[in-house]
């Protein structure tokens, strides 16, 4: 090394020094600004005088964190803005911790169309992200925390002065998590036992193969024998309330009145009766209500104050997808989103229901059913249709062809659990399946597979090894795949992704003019994995649909000019929503 570079070598080095500490205090500045302006400046809520009429019940909506852009974690601020802005529309009020008291001890009714919305975690993110949405809906929200993280130095966490100016703006109600998230009778996916892990202390998530919170078992041994008595578990479980009821007082002066357990649908529910049985007794003393269960949407006036259940939004739903799972718990004619009204008037809803924003159409199913949309202008014998599906790998994503809706026929080419299958319905007849091509392996990260761990096992549940199948994939991940289709009259070509092109004779029969897409959940068994859903996206971008002279007959594409701005956009919140995770 040469003397020079011995020598610039050091000032490289600072100047890089200074230069992200520069970004860094950029950073914090602007955090501070927007926690200012959520923390102190916010206007007090005024509360609206609306007729109550409800005797029935009212929806649950809860979220675990609110990100800045897009996140597999959690809900995007322009996702939830969205969500919540088309319930408002539709006339949802929420209603606040003392509504549902008075509407279960006093037979008080709530307001027609009554939500009550919550966040979980105690999470700083939800607070900065959701406070201008609610200011904008007039909507008050719960905020769940753990107690055990009033003190903590991790920013990512509200803190008590914090919690106690939200509750003052009149936005924000406060709940508990309980006193702290730790895991017992810990096993890997080799069949050790860890013991008791605290969640901040975990080595590597994706090694854990099942689990209990703190409060739901006995302490267990390797052979997943108790290792504490009867007297020991009790006074364990009661010092964890006892702590949790004492941080509390001491930091906002009350218990808040709403719990939501962790780990929920447990109470009640296979759980070891004496473990319940003091849970149940230290729930009733604390707390003046209990979300204890969650994926239903729906309370009705015969639920318990104490087995109530909310909806917890997974990051990747679409905003129909929400309403969908509203509309099937609850009953309610709940309206969907449409997004571009002058691209919707372009095609035909068969069922479920259809968003169209930019360059993409979503589609969603009904549970258990397909959901599928048809375009209404009529399609030569000849065209190509090219498009991009973005759903969940888990599901089935369709495009129909030569589709006869007065007779039910249709070729169908199917993206089905990263399988393509091409199957045909002539009039009169059922659907043949003729043939099916696998497509290459998509590389995912453990950290996707979300497993029911929390759950009742056994010890030689423990011994089985890694349950992750290597064959499947978790119904979070998604994957990007790019078709190219020509139809002509009596065959049709496949390209997807350059990996793979197929011709495929063509039942003459089946002669429909029409074009579709569909949308409906993968039917496989997941009994050991989270998330179970019924209902299913599918995501369709840049279609675009020629005849054989290439002349446009639809498309939703980007113009260059859209596409250069979308790019700009994309990659500016990329690169602050870097610093901000980073730094």
């Amino acid at each position: 090394m040469s003397e020079k570079n011995v020598v610039l070598n050091p000032a490289k080095k600072n100047r890089r020094k200074i230069i992200r500490s520069i970004v860094q205090l950029i950073i914090v500045i602007f955090l501070a600004v927007v926690l200012i302006r959520v923390v102190f400046l916010t206007e007090k809520r005024v509360d609206e005088k609306i007729p109550l009429e409800n005797k029935d019940g009212f929806i649950a909506l809860s979220y675990f964190g609110v990100s800045r852009g897009d996140s597999p974690k959690y809900v995007s601020k322009k996702n939830l803005k969205e969500q919540l802005a088309l319930l408002e529309r539709q006339g949802y009020k929420t209603i606040t911790q003392q509504d549902i008291l008075d509407f279960y001890e006093k037979n008080k009714p709530l307001p027609e169309k009554s939500l009550y919305l919550s966040f979980e975690d105690g999470r700083t993110d939800s607070s900065i992200f959701a406070q201008n949405i609610m200011e904008n809906l007039n909507y008050k929200a719960t905020m769940f925390t753990y107690a055990n993280k009033m003190d903590t130095r991790d920013n990512k966490f509200l803190k008590p002065k914090d919690l106690l100016l939200m509750e003052k703006s009149g936005y924000w109600e406060l709940g508990s998590n309980g006193y702290r998230l730790t895991y017992i009778n810990i096993y890997n996916d080799k069949g050790q036992s860890l013991g008791m892990i605290d969640e901040n202390d975990v080595p590597n998530k994706t090694t854990i193969e099942y689990y209990n919170h703190y409060l739901m078992d006995f302490l267990r041994n390797q052979y997943m024998i108790p290792s504490e008595t009867r007297q020991e578990m009790e006074a364990r479980i009661k010092k964890d309330y006892t702590s949790m009821h004492d941080i509390y007082k001491e930091e906002l002066g009350e218990v808040p009145r709403a719990y939501a357990i962790m780990h929920a649908n447990s109470l009640y529910n296979n759980m070891e009766p004496l473990v319940q049985s003091v849970n149940d007794k230290q729930i009733k003393k604390t707390f003046s209500m209990h979300f204890n269960r969650e994926q239903g949407a729906y309370n009705n006036a015969d639920a318990d104050l104490y087995n109530l259940s909310r909806l917890q939004v997974s990051p990747y739903w679409s905003t129909n997808h929400v309403m969908m799972k509203i509309r099937q718990a609850s009953k309610q004619n709940v309206e969907f989103e449409v997004g571009d009204h002058e691209l919707a008037k372009k095609w035909s809803i068969v069922n479920g229901a259809v968003q169209f924003k930019n360059n993409e159409m979503t589609i969603t199913s009904p549970p258990s059913s397909e959901g599928r949309v048809l375009l209404k202008k009529t399609l030569p014998e000849q065209y190509t249709a090219n498009f991009a599906f973005k759903g969940n790998v888990v599901g089935q994503q369709s495009i129909y062809l030569n589709y006869d809706e007065k007779n039910n026929s249709y070729i169908r080419v199917a993206l089905v659990d990263n399988d393509i299958v091409v199957s045909e319905k002539s009039p009169g007849a059922g659907v043949v399946e003729k043939e099916r091509f696998a497509l290459n392996e998509i590389k995912w990260n453990e950290e996707e597979y979300a497993f029911n761990k929390a759950t009742v096992y056994t010890y030689q549940d423990t011994q089985k090894g890694s349950r992750i199948d290597e064959e499947e994939y978790p119904r979070n991940l998604t994957k990007k795949r790019v078709f190219n289709i020509a139809v002509n009259k009596d065959k049709i070509t496949i390209d997807v992704d350059k990996e793979l092109s197929k011709t495929i004779e063509i039942n003459p029969a089946i002669q429909g003019s029409q074009i579709g897409f569909g949308a409906l959940f993968s039917k496989k068994d997941t009994s050991h994995e989270q998330y179970a859903d019924d209902i299913y996206d599918t995501l369709v971008e840049d279609v675009l649909i020629s005849d054989k002279n290439d002349q446009t007959i639809f498309t939703n594409q980007y113009t260059n000019f859209d596409k250069v701005k979308y790019k700009t956009v994309t990659i500016f919140n990329r690169v602050v929503d870097f610093f901000i995770e980073t730094f």
